[in-house]
């Protein structure tokens, strides 16, 4: 077998993260993509959040967010709050109907990940997870 090349290797990764995303979103009643559906995780995990800290921790840019946000706000997912010390700053938090996109996405997606990665054991599935942050640590460290 032949060695890769870069192009080959970037396309097959694109083709499979771009299936993985388009059948897992296919499956929720309402239609969200999957950069809103880790902002709300990311969410519900810090309760309350600035915008910038999503920036941060999710490795978006700040764009990003504010456009991710801004429809999970016209969706009704999460809600603004203002410091009522200081106006200029803007707290993010879950909405019940955020809480219930959540969970509905969370119960497909354990169902998508036992139907498809079934087909690897589970020291492929470890390799896999070990292959995609070694060249991730590789990247970031590279710029």
């Amino acid at each position: 077998m032949n060695k890769p090349t870069f192009y080959e290797l970037i396309n097959m990764v694109e083709q499979v993260n771009n299936a993985n995303i388009i059948q897992f979103t296919e499956g929720l009643t309402k239609p969200i993509g999957i950069s809103s559906l880790i902002v709300l995780s990311e969410i519900r995990k810090l309760e309350q959040c600035q915008p910038v800290e999503l920036s941060n921790k999710l490795g978006y840019s700040k764009s990003s967010i504010s456009i991710i946000t801004k429809k999970l706000v016209d969706a009704c997912y999460i809600e603004n709050t203002f410091d009522p010390h200081d106006r200029r700053k803007i707290y993010l938090s879950l909405t019940n109907a955020g809480n219930d996109m959540l969970r509905e996405a969370e119960y497909l997606g354990q169902q998508y990940y036992e139907n498809i990665y079934s087909v690897l054991t589970d020291e492929e599935l470890l390799q896999y997870i070990e292959i995609q942050k070694k060249l991730l640590n590789k990247l970031k460290g590279s710029k």
